[in-house]
């Protein structure tokens, strides 16, 4: 019986961009902390941590809109039970009275 070989996906752009942008930083921040970063670099690395802040702003934008999100579809949720519960206790009320009857 033969294995096959798991698949390698290819890493989302996203991804890939990050990754590049880390290592990117790290190596320009090695530089400066031994007094070698040039300004052109020092340039780019301002970009680099410029981006990686919008990001990270973005990301917890969207975190906080689905943290949102999430609240009230469970007291939309909440409601509902509560409601149909009621409604099965009026049934069930309702049931109990014709049966004593």
């Amino acid at each position: 019986m033969t294995r096959r070989k798991p698949a390698v996906r290819a890493l989302h752009p996203g991804v890939q961009e990050r990754l590049q942008r880390e290592a990117a930083i790290d190596a320009l921040l090695q530089r400066g902390l031994r007094g070698v970063l040039t300004i052109p670099e020092a340039a780019v690395l301002a970009d680099y941590v410029r981006a990686d802040r919008r990001v990270a702003e973005k990301t917890r934008k969207r975190l906080t809109e689905t943290t949102q999100a999430l609240q009230r579809h469970r007291e939309a949720a909440d409601t509902e039970i509560r409601r149909l519960e009621d409604r099965i206790a009026e049934i069930t009320a309702s049931h109990d009275q014709e049966t004593a009857a």
